[in-house]
């Protein structure tokens, strides 16, 4: 993958999620019907919390290939590697699998990044907080400032959680989403950018 299929790749991770959200807000902002409104902002919520999941992994995963084609001198392969299986491997793997814990070469980074990028691993755990910070620190390894997004993983997987549980919860009117969906547009835009940058100035 060279920068440009990376550019595109991102592009259209973003473009069709920041367009369903926009439909979203679109038909909620429309809808007159008091009964009928609770239940659409409810499903945009969920909808904004499956975007910023799916979009998070979706563009590590292209960074990641991207970086299998462009290795980067200052990507902590080792780092990552211990953080996915460097316990197991230690303590129990085979020689193969522990001999990439003690290794740093071109070769062994290029299984490195083929394991990390592997389906288990990045369906393991759901969009928060912790995961965005995992991802942008631990595998893109880049500058995203996570922590000005904290507040809002925090709040939106709280009302995502319990509507999927089957709660209870009160979200009635469009301002309640907007105060999720504005920064989830945010995060789209932060991710793709930021990813860029650091896949060109490397």
């Amino acid at each position: 993958m060279n920068i440009e299929e990376l550019q595109s790749s991102l592009d259209k991770i973003r473009a069709w999620r920041k367009l369903e959200l926009s439909q979203a807000r679109s038909l909620a902002e429309r809808h007159s019907s008091a009964a009928e409104l609770p239940y659409l902002c409810r499903a945009w919520t969920l909808m904004i919390y499956a975007h910023c999941d799916q979009a998070l992994k979706l563009v590590a995963k292209s960074y990641l290939e991207y970086l299998s084609d462009h290795p980067r001198h200052d990507y902590n392969y080792k780092t990552v590697w211990l953080t996915f299986f460097g316990k197991e491997a230690i303590r129990r793997g085979s020689d193969s699998r522990f001999s990439i814990c003690r290794d740093d070469s071109e070769e062994v980074h290029a299984l490195v990044l083929s394991n990390i990028s592997g389906k288990e691993i990045f369906d393991r755990g759901n969009f928060s907080y912790q995961q965005l910070r995992f991802f942008s620190e631990w595998i893109m390894q880049s500058k995203f400032d996570h922590r000005s997004f904290k507040a809002f993983c925090g709040t939106l997987k709280e009302k995502r959680d319990g509507i999927a549980h089957g709660e209870e919860v009160l979200i009635q009117n469009v301002s309640d989403c907007i105060a999720w969906h504005d920064p989830a547009v945010e995060l789209l835009d932060a991710l793709v950018d930021t990813t860029m940058d650091v896949a060109v100035s490397h």
